[in-house]
């Protein structure tokens, strides 16, 4: 007989792979509050209705689980579907709908209401469907039916993952699937390490190689829609934390973000610098004097500025991947458009500040990086990161050569765009810089507040912002 518990009894059992949040009931728990629901079922009888009969289940009987989700739909790598996880497991929940986290994210406990749905398997991946169609396929839950299968319960709440090995995931794929899990001392296979995650022009999901120090290799698989596609794989050696799946028979790891899940930051197997470094870790290598670039580093990324429209020197390109961005000065000018992405060879050059902008360069005469060093590999966009004068100001260092947009501002100080003039939003300002030659330097400035999206640059007497286009003006 299943034991019969409240839905708030289950989330005081549940605290076992909640590690970071001690819920107090006799108060409403941070981030909410968890309704007081019968629950008689776990994720793992779940799974057992199928694994018993091996022939797709619906249930017929008032049965609940509850469970954290561990996975959702923000990033775009999971798709009209979440994961959730008790203690007994995890388990893919199907729903056919949009941005189904702004309902049940990452950390939401729910309940599930399984009368009515099904338990079925997908190339061997258990999951539970809304409905089976005719021609066998799987229906997520509606919409219009969310509220009748899903409870609602309280935010904020950490599963801590299973620390598990390559090898351990290659005898027990079973009881890991859909299950949050952490992989120490992996990295990505050099064929695979500094490349995009997927190839988000063309939407087309890629697999990425991530191996131990004994050989011992998983896939990644990402989404070509997933907003960070086209990011570039980190080349150092770490931990990633995932969702443990399965396609067939092929094991893979899904990633729910890789800015929270991947944290490849150290020397890999064996030592050594690869190409493929993230710009980021280029630019820590400056500490207040000139560094000459190890051997092997590869400077890739988007171009995110503009050479057509003038607002920066033609000999510099400035990049950007996922960890951060850079200038590059070449020797002469150079033919890179906004938006190709693009593969600079930079072993042996120097990195320096130039009036405290960081970029690379060449230390000696004929100063400049040989044009010939740069590859273009594809074509890519970058998203620009909303932001304040305030914040820009706060972290400008950081947020350097990359694209940034800042809303309700407005230019003072000038007629025209050319010159040095002030942005101002609500919490502050910002230099606004346009160099002379620049396409639209004798373009009257708008009044009234607007959305400007340029590069942050950096000079001794601050941070700079400059747009590309006139179209960088909403």
């Amino acid at each position: 007989m299943n034991k019969i518990i409240t839905f708030l009894t289950a989330a005081l059992l549940l605290s076992g792979i909640s590690s970071c949040v001690k819920d107090n009931f006799d108060n409403p728990p941070y981030g909410g509050k968890d309704p007081n629901v019968v629950v008689n079922f776990s994720v793992d009888s779940v799974k057992g209705r199928f694994v018993s009969s091996g022939v797709n289940y619906q249930f017929t009987e008032d049965k609940t689980i509850v469970g954290i989700v561990t996975a959702d739909d923000k990033s775009g790598n999971f798709y009209k579907q979440i994961v959730v996880q008790d203690s007994t497991g995890g388990i893919v929940l199907l729903l056919d709908g949009s941005s189904i986290y702004t309902s049940y994210p990452i950390g939401r406990r729910i309940a599930i209401k399984l009368k009515g749905l099904w338990v079925a398997q997908y190339k061997n991946l258990i999951q539970i469907a809304g409905s089976i169609a005719e021609d066998g396929s799987f229906n997520g839950i509606p919409s219009s039916l969310f509220d009748k299968f899903i409870i609602k319960g309280s935010y904020y709440h950490d599963v801590a993952p299973d620390t598990v090995s390559i090898t351990q995931l290659n005898t027990s794929s079973l009881y890991y699937q859909n299950r949050l899990i952490l992989i120490k001392n992996i990295e990505y296979q050099l064929s695979d390490a500094g490349k995009p995650f997927a190839d988000g022009f063309n939407k087309f999901s890629l697999s990425r190689s991530i191996k131990d120090c004994s050989g011992h290799s998983l896939a990644t698989y990402n989404s070509g829609f997933a907003n960070f596609a086209y990011d570039l794989t980190p080349s150092g050696n770490g931990s990633i934390t995932c969702i443990y799946s399965v396609y067939g028979t092929t094991a893979q790891l899904l990633l729910r973000d890789p800015a929270m899940d991947l944290h490849l930051d150290s020397v890999r197997c064996g030592g050594g610098v690869v190409s493929g470094t993230g710009l980021m870790a280029i630019r820590n290598l400056y500490v207040g004097s000139d560094v000459t670039l190890p051997a092997g580093t590869i400077a890739r990324g988007t171009v995110i500025s503009d050479r057509v429209n003038g607002n920066c020197d033609s000999k510099n390109v400035i990049i950007q991947d996922s960890t951060g961005g850079i200038v590059v000065r070449f020797a002469a000018a150079h033919s890179l458009n906004l938006g190709d992405v693009v593969a600079i060879n930079v072993e042996g050059l120097t990195l320096k500040s130039y009036s405290g902008l960081l970029e690379i360069d060449k230390s000696t005469s004929p100063y400049g990086v040989p044009l010939a060093n740069a590859t273009v590999t594809g074509s890519g966009t970058i998203t620009p990161r909303t932001a304040t004068c305030a914040q820009v100001q706060a972290n400008g260092t950081a947020w350097e050569s990359t694209l940034l947009k800042i809303d309700a501002a407005s230019i003072s100080g000038g007629a025209t765009y050319t010159g040095n003039l002030t942005l101002t939003d609500p919490t502050g300002t910002l230099t606004h810089r346009t160099i002379t030659g620049a396409s639209f330097g004798g373009t009257a400035i708008p009044s009234g507040p607007k959305s400007y999206t340029g590069v942050l640059g950096n000079f001794s007497t601050g941070f700079q912002l400059s747009i590309r286009s006139l179209s960088d003006v909403q």
